[in-house]
């Protein structure tokens, strides 16, 4: 017992001074700093926290803020969600056209956490915000299509908000997650700090599916449909998200950087191109679309 207590001291020590001499200094052989790394993977708690509140606006057969708070019929979601799929296409390829022809002094992917974390956190909270149940007295009560303007109106804007979250969604989760493939040329380290991100980062859903219940109790009386819930909750988990992926964007450094002299430019039309000949795109697209319609039906 004494000795396991004794190697537990020895190996805490070791930890500590580790610690202390590659704050800001990584090892030898390795290219990212302790500091580096705990901005990365804390930072990230921010980012799976936008990335969690923007999924739950992204139009799905079982997405219960679209269906069952702001009350998109089934069929209509399935429709709205065929839409927004057949536009996500041109988006892929805006995406990697603009990814592909990135030059920034600050680094591939690194921009893009903040530049698209933003506007990401800003459609969220303009999402739960919007006053759907005043739609009535703000556009009439007639009908079109056979439903009344409102929920006409209602649809119209769910849509258009997940044209700008599917952009601003994949743009800034892709940008974290490429980020590592940048931060070191070393294949070991890259692997060891992307298991420390995934256990880290995880945090995120444990925290917002224990706040949910406990919040809804408090305000919504125990209901999790209430649109005051999400109204309550997301702006200011969005707004702390944004300070943590600025320290990810501040402490960070991409290592793997390219010559002045090698520049290439990718049309849009090339990307495009790239995205619709991507057969594993259609088939994970089509899976979706049959698992989508099985669940609405």
């Amino acid at each position: 017992m004494g000795n396991k207590i004794a190697d537990l001291k020895t190996t805490v020590k070791g930890t500590l001074t580790d610690l202390r001499l590659h704050w800001n200094e990584p090892k030898k052989g390795n290219y990212m700093s302790f500091k580096e790394i705990v901005a990365y993977s804390g930072g990230g708690i921010g980012v799976k926290f936008i990335g969690l509140m923007a999924f739950n606006m992204i139009l799905s057969s079982t997405n219960g803020l679209i269906g069952n708070t702001i009350g998109i019929k089934p069929l209509d979601m399935y429709i709205l969600y065929v839409i927004s799929v057949l536009v996500n296409i041109p988006l892929s390829g805006i995406r990697a056209n603009i990814i592909d022809n990135t030059r920034s002094k600050e680094g591939k992917y690194r921009p893009y956490i903040v530049k698209m974390g933003i506007p990401c956190a800003i459609t969220t909270i303009l999402f739960v915000w919007f006053p759907y149940q005043s739609f009535g007295s703000l556009f009439g009560e007639g009908y079109i299509f056979g439903e009344k303007r409102a929920y006409v109106v209602t649809c119209a804007v769910v849509l258009l908000m997940n044209f700008f979250q599917l952009f601003f969604y994949y743009f800034f989760m892709e940008s974290y997650e490429n980020l590592i493939n940048v931060l070191s040329p070393n294949t070991q380290e890259r692997t060891d700090v992307a298991t420390i991100r995934g256990v880290v980062y995880s945090l995120a859903p444990s925290v917002l599916n224990l706040a949910m219940p406990i919040m809804a109790q408090l305000i919504t009386n125990n209901n999790m449909y209430d649109i005051r819930l999400f109204r309550y909750i997301y702006p200011p988990i969005s707004i702390a998200s944004i300070a943590l992926c600025i320290v990810v964007y501040a402490n960070t450094k991409e290592k793997i950087v390219q010559a002045k002299t090698h520049i290439i430019q990718i049309k849009f039309m090339d990307s495009l191109r790239q995205v619709i000949h991507n057969k594993y795109f259609w088939v994970i697209a089509m899976a979706t679309w049959l698992g989508f319609l099985e669940t609405a039906a």
